[in-house]
């Protein structure tokens, strides 16, 4: 097993506190079997949670989750160990054009 993080875009549908039709960058979390496996569930974790439009940018392997720096990825990561996966959305709102 293997936790994995993706930096991803997605489109808010029913997500409480995003604005609808909003584009907002991600990183979304997955402990699953190996890469190649985070990455066909990593998509389905943002649309389960009322994304869509998800598109993954890229992904790596979390070597040391604790190794982080940042409290709230360092949660986010223990999270998706303990649940499967988790999500942290950046607040503000992508460009229609970026």
């Amino acid at each position: 097993m293997a936790l994995s993080v993706f930096l991803a875009t997605a489109v808010a549908d029913e997500v409480e506190g995003r604005r609808p039709g909003a584009r907002h960058a991600m990183l979304i979390y997955v402990f699953a079997r190996d890469f190649e496996a985070a990455q066909r569930k990593a998509a389905g974790v943002a649309l389960g949670a009322g994304w869509m439009m998800v598109r993954l940018e890229k992904g790596m392997e979390v070597v040391d989750p604790a190794a982080n720096d940042d409290p709230v990825l360092r949660a986010a990561a223990g999270t998706a160990l303990e649940e499967g996966s988790a999500i942290v959305v950046y607040g503000d709102e992508l460009p229609p054009e970026a």
